[in-house]
């Protein structure tokens, strides 16, 4: 249980090129379940960071609470190749508004 891999979940087009640079791609089929995916990962204690396809958010969003206030792994959001849907910043702002009391990422 040594934290040091990386993991990644989405579809095959998104986390097959990632192989490339050592982070292990869980290509996801239609009925497997990101969530319970994601959960085993973060249970096993191996990975120190899980990169997670942002449109599974919204099937994910439960289990990235429940690992939220851990130091590890870290999960974070990562666009598709279709490009980004702008999450992964919505959840940092969010973050920082509760953080910091107010949005200090607007723009001026």
């Amino acid at each position: 249980m040594s934290w040091n891999r990386i993991a990644a979940i989405g579809d095959w087009s998104t986390v097959f090129p990632l192989k490339a640079i050592g982070i292990e791609a869980h290509s996801l089929s239609e009925d497997e379940d990101p969530a319970k995916l994601l959960r085993h990962l973060a249970n096993s204690k191996e990975f120190g960071i899980i990169f997670v396809q942002e449109n599974l958010l919204d099937r994910i969003h439960p289990v990235m609470q429940e690992f939220s206030d851990r130091d590890l792994p870290a999960i974070i959001l990562i666009p598709s190749v279709a490009g980004s849907e702008k999450l992964g910043i919505s959840i940092i702002r969010d973050t920082m508004k509760k953080a910091a009391g107010r949005d200090i990422l607007a723009e001026e």
